[in-house]
């Protein structure tokens, strides 16, 4: 009963962060395809995470609010939920309820999975099941019967409906199970428990049984059951994607990527944490080896697949592997008992203490409540468009796309629009017929030199000024002198490049024409008041963090990402803290915002990234 209270205050502290730095509406990338596909009544199992949409779909139905907002909230809801299932694992570890809450509380403050936790996204689920799995086969050693090892593989199955790296849990919870029973390996190595787990691994594949069956729905359906069975396969495993990106990081970047990852450990939980961990893990082993190789295990298997998984987003798959680190660093907190029995509480507050004090630093930079951004941006790009007057025909970045998707299915479904490569071979009849009706043809900027390179003169293409797109120094020319402002200028990715002659005129425009020299590094930032040299210049080729005063408000500028291996962060690369209010999340390419007392936006500009104004063109024909 203690422990479930425990878990319950934990639960509902990490619920109230999550709420109150929530995302309001619609995202970019990933988060954009799981708002928009909750809605759709076929699941391909390109899709997959079945589990996730069923769970998504009921909360939309629940809550009633537009699927972008449930679905964020219901990540918050899981991610509090995660917590307080981590808080009985922990317990169950160390012994102590008091160092369980503890680790519970350190991981749903951690950096990555508290960005996780108030968008739509897969991770939230995810730890509950890796939890709820490490509790049941931790509760099935101290009483191994049966019902036991059963609800430990229905749980565990069902977990694949939702992400299928439930599978890095395999080697880890199979030596557990091999030595940890009464009987040794005897003790599931019989035909009971082998038949068992495999009707539980059928019955958790049958949540894939609707994908299957869509792609016989599809309009080039499977010549056969095989044929069905070898593109559900490709396609749910996303075969082409494992092929090359797991365990494909170049040899060069290796060392690179040992780096980000010590970068990203400790952005989570510092230094101190981690050789807490080692402690714990060390403490573990001497009462129970099973448990440290089980939890020893665990880390390492998720830590190897996230190191060597050659994606844009790696930091999202150390998640499985910090949740160990911090439940290894509840039992170094009773470690501490040895010196005296009142130490490990003592201990115990003391690491919950250090976990409140980042909840308290970071809650301002993990803070999205008032984030618009991707619908603002969309609202603009759209702007006067709908399926009587107009059709759009984009090519975009994946990401933007994304969240047009979105935009145009819930937000605004008049808007008619299609990818431009899907009908770029036809274009001149597509056009040609929606002129002869007095239809307008919309195009991206990238879909625009798509149909000149393909027709040349045969098209005619004019700017469509009734969606707004400034340049940089537009944004930021006729701001106020004397206003304060941050601008930041990462790396932009491979597919955008920096303007340096529209840089230049917006930096000519924020410091009163004064010789400023950018450095050339990976990482830049200025501060200052318009009209006058930048107060503060910090630049490095590592993620940093610098702190001072501009004009009286005191400034928190922090690059949160490891360029060299991210190209895709959910919660920006970095973020300008001002006042304690979240006054800029930075981009990469470059991000701009003019700021008041109060650490409030007045002006916020971006340029060479998926925030950028987009613009957009008229396409008509040329007439002999």
């Amino acid at each position: 009963m203690k422990t479930a209270r425990a878990a319950a205050i934990v639960s509902i502290v990490l619920f109230a962060l999550y709420r109150a730095t929530l995302l309001p509406g619609v995202d970019f990338g990933d988060t954009a395809f799981f708002q928009t596909t909750v809605g759709s009544p076929l699941l391909t199992a390109r899709n997959a995470y079945p589990l996730y949409f069923a769970i998504g779909r009921a909360w939309v139905r629940l809550t009633g609010l537009a699927p972008a907002r449930a679905l964020n909230l219901a990540s918050a809801v899981e991610g509090a939920i995660a917590g307080g299932l981590l808080v009985f694992v922990g317990a169950e570890l160390s012994g102590s309820i008091a160092a369980g809450a503890a680790a519970a509380l350190l991981f749903g403050v951690s950096y990555t999975f508290w960005s996780q936790a108030i968008i739509a996204e897969v991770y939230s689920l995810h730890a509950i099941f890796v939890a709820l799995s490490l509790l049941l086969v931790l509760r099935w050693q101290r009483r191994p019967t049966p019902g036991r090892i059963a609800i430990f593989f229905a749980v565990y199955a069902l977990g694949f409906g939702n992400h299928l790296s439930m599978i890095l849990l395999a080697p880890a919870c199979t030596i557990f199970l091999l030595v940890a029973g009464r009987d040794g390996w005897r003790s599931v190595v019989n035909p009971r428990v082998i038949a068992l787990a495999i009707l539980c691994a059928a019955a958790g594949a049958l949540q894939y049984l609707p994908a299957l069956r869509g792609l016989w729905l599809q309009p080039d359906p499977p010549a056969g059951l095989l044929d069905g069975l070898r593109t559900f396969w490709f396609d749910v495993t996303k075969s082409d994607w494992r092929d090359t990106m797991v365990f494909n990081v170049p040899q060069s970047m290796l060392a690179d990527h040992a780096a980000m990852y010590w970068f990203d450990l400790r952005q989570q939980f510092g230094s101190v944490v981690p050789a807490l961990a080692a402690l714990g893990l060390f403490h573990l082993g001497r009462r129970d080896w099973r448990r440290a190789l089980l939890l020893g295990v665990a880390y390492l298997v998720n830590v190897a697949f996230a190191f060597s998984y050659n994606v844009g987003d790696s930091h999202v798959f150390y998640l499985p592997s910090h949740l160990m680190v911090t439940l290894l660093a509840g039992v170094g907190v009773t470690a501490t008992a040895a010196l005296r029995p009142w130490t490990a509480t003592a201990a115990a507050a003391t690491l919950a203490l250090y976990a409140s004090a980042r909840a308290y630093r970071d809650f301002p930079a993990l803070d999205r409540s008032g984030d618009t951004r991707p619908g603002d941006l969309l609202r603009a790009f759209t702007a006067d468009v709908d399926d009587r007057r107009a059709i759009l025909l984009v090519d975009m970045n994946w990401q933007i796309q994304n969240g047009l998707s979105y935009h145009a299915n819930v937000t605004q479904p008049a808007i008619a629009y299609d990818a431009m490569p899907d009908v770029l071979l036809y274009a001149p009849a597509l056009v040609a017929d929606n002129r002869g009706i007095d239809r307008d043809v919309i195009v991206s900027e990238r879909g625009r030199r798509a149909i000149a390179d393909l027709y040349g003169p045969l098209f005619d293409v004019t700017r469509d000024v009734r969606a707004t797109a400034p340049s940089l120094s537009d944004a930021v020319r006729d701001v106020p002198p004397g206003t304060r402002y941050v601008l930041c200028v990462l790396e932009p990715s491979r597919d955008l490049a920096l303007d340096r002659d529209e840089l230049a005129r917006a930096i000519a425009a924020l410091t009163g024409g004064a010789d400023v020299h950018l450095p050339s590094r990976d990482y830049v930032a200025l501060a200052g008041i318009v009209g006058a040299p930048p107060a503060v210049v910090a630049a490095d080729d590592r993620p940093f963090s610098r702190r001072g005063t501009v004009a009286g408000v005191d400034t928190e500028i922090r690059m949160e990402s490891w360029l060299a291996a991210d190209t895709i962060r959910r919660m920006g690369f970095g973020q300008v803290v001002a006042a304690r209010r979240h006054t800029l999340i930075v981009e990469r390419g470059i991000s701009f915002a003019a700021f008041d007392a109060d650490g409030r936006p007045t002006r916020t500009a971006y340029a060479s990234n998926i925030f950028a104004p987009q613009p957009r063109y008229l396409i008509g024909m040329h007439r002999d």
